[in-house]
C-alpha cells in the first residue's frame, strides 16, 4: 500500500456521486472525517501480505 495519503474529500465526493447519494453541505466535513478515520483503522489490515494459496476456514456452526 502506498504511503501517500489519498484525497479523502475527493473519494467521498466521487463515491457519493457514483451511488447517487446526496451529502448535505453541513454534513460533508464530518463524512470526510469519518471516512478518513475508517481508512486509518483499516490500514494495518490492508498492509498484511496474504499468501495466494490460503484457503478459507470452515464455517462455524455452534
Amino acid at each position: 500500500m502506498a504511503d501517500d495519503k489519498p484525497d479523502v474529500a475527493r473519494l467521498v465526493d466521487e463515491a457519493a456521486k457514483a451511488i447517487g447519494l446526496p451529502i448535505a453541505p453541513e454534513y460533508r466535513a464530518n463524512v470526510i472525517l469519518n471516512y478518513d478515520r475508517s481508512l486509518m483503522i483499516a490500514r494495518p489490515l490492508l498492509e498484511v501480505e496474504l499468501d495466494d494459496e490460503l484457503t478459507p476456514g470452515p464455517v462455524f456452526r455452534p
